[in-house]
């Protein structure tokens, strides 16, 4: 399914995309630089990967359905895909030094086949992998940005009170036994 060169297999290497198309500019030449000969995979939001296919040097976009504001959706079909191919190197996208990464997205990078994982940071280039970790298990951080974590505190019990909202209707509706109001 990879691309080849000469009649030799390239080496494959996937990059797990945040909302920001500069930096994943940035993060592609970077692996370009890296590893030259390299056939480039994505892993988006369905809704951020509609204008990527023009991107030069991916062949592939592996999307997932977005749930909420930044999360992916891990459906099985979805971990399917993303395990499908082995991966040289799996490049995590991460906003700055001491910005925290979602553990959805660090599971993403562990989910994947991949001998080799790094993070990228705009303007820095490539950290290693263990350090985008720490950075977001670090109380650290939280105390330096408590308004990052009242935020995501926030949509996560919007997020519930939601679904839990949803329910309590379908629950009404069925115990009514589907009668109009």
């Amino acid at each position: 399914m990879g691309t080849k060169k000469g009649g030799k297999e390239l080496p494959k290497a996937l990059i797990l995309l945040t909302s920001n198309v500069d930096h994943l500019r940035e993060a592609i030449e970077a692996t370009l630089l890296l590893v030259p000969d390299v056939s480039l995979t994505l892993c988006a939001q369905e809704d951020i990967a509609t204008g990527l296919e023009a991107l030069a040097r991916v062949q592939r976009i592996i999307t997932a359905r977005r749930v909420g504001s930044v999360s992916f959706a891990l459906g099985r079909s979805f971990v399917k895909e993303l395990r499908a191919e082995r991966y040289a190197l799996c490049v995590l996208l991460q906003k700055d030094r001491a910005a925290r990464v979602g553990l959805r997205a660090i599971a993403l990078a562990y989910l994947s086949r991949s001998s080799r994982r790094l993070a990228h940071i705009p303007k820095v280039g490539f950290v290693p992998f263990s350090r985008a970790i720490l950075a977001s298990m670090s109380p650290f951080y939280l105390v330096c940005r408590p308004m990052v974590f009242l935020d995501k505190l926030l949509a996560i019990v919007i997020r519930k009170a939601a679904d839990l909202i949803v329910w309590l209707m379908l629950f009404m509706d069925r115990h009514r036994g589907g009668r109009p109001r």
